[in-house]
């Protein structure tokens, strides 16, 4: 009861410190990015970033699978639940970039600082647009960067996989790039959909991130696209079925 309790005015300080801390390290990285170009640095910055806003709500990360990742560039696709699957993947998965819808490149001094990271802007109604920014990353991506976008397309309501959409398989196809899903559970209780104060009456949750072994896209073509897609869902079904039977 007592931790129950801490918890509500915790989770309205860091909610009010969040945004200042937010605005700190987006001007950060601006400056690193346009004085030094220093990528690793700007990674530390994100992962300083996520990793505290982690810490600050009571969130806890724990992650299996690393061993899972391939070399150079390749493109993670996960359940979207919650804002803080997006905190606990930049802080405890290494340097990548995600896809993140275009409203919040908008936001003053944030929104330039994600396009100063290389973050994919997704206009979700405009699929032309959509392909012409994952055509543009295809580069990046064969360079040896490394991308996260959610199949689902959007966040869900809860730990359920919903439909999958195709623009990542198609850019997975195109960029050939290997897909390392990853399953992320506990996020969703920590925020969910419509919410605004994370861990709100509880002190302390862990978000879990399962790495899985890599999917070859190399053996599709576009036209094959709907295959891979279902292996990849098929692959990761199980593990929220699982939840579902206890």
């Amino acid at each position: 009861m007592f931790w129950k309790l801490l918890s509500y005015p915790r989770s309205l300080l860091a909610l009010i410190w969040f945004p200042i801390h937010t605005m700190l390290c987006a001007g950060a990285l601006i400056i690193v990015n346009l004085t030094m170009n220093n990528r690793p640095l700007e990674d530390r910055i994100v992962e300083f970033w996520t990793r505290n806003a982690c810490r600050m709500f009571g969130v806890k990360v724990e992650v299996k699978g690393l061993e899972n990742r391939p070399q150079g560039g390749f493109l993670y696709v996960f359940n979207h639940t919650s804002f803080f699957d997006i905190f606990a993947m930049n802080g405890w998965l290494g340097s990548f970039r995600f896809g993140a819808k275009i409203e919040l490149f908008k936001i003053p001094v944030f929104g330039p600082a994600m396009r100063r990271a290389g973050i994919l802007p997704i206009a979700r109604d405009r699929r032309e647009e959509v392909f012409k920014v994952y055509q543009a990353a295809e580069a990046r991506i064969k360079a040896g960067e490394r991308f996260a976008l959610a199949p689902e397309g959007t966040r869900q309501n809860s730990e359920r996989l919903g439909s999958f959409k195709s623009g990542p398989f198609i850019f997975a196809i195109n960029a050939k790039a290997p897909i390392v899903p990853v399953i992320v559970k506990g996020a969703a209780a920590i925020l969910p959909k419509g919410h605004t104060i994370p861990n709100w009456g509880v002190w302390s949750r862990t978000v879990t991130l399962q790495v899985l072994p890599p999917v070859d896209p190399l053996q599709y073509t576009i036209q094959e696209r709907p295959q891979l897609q279902e292996k990849v869902r098929k692959i990761m079904e199980p593990y929220f079925q699982e939840d579902s039977t206890q």
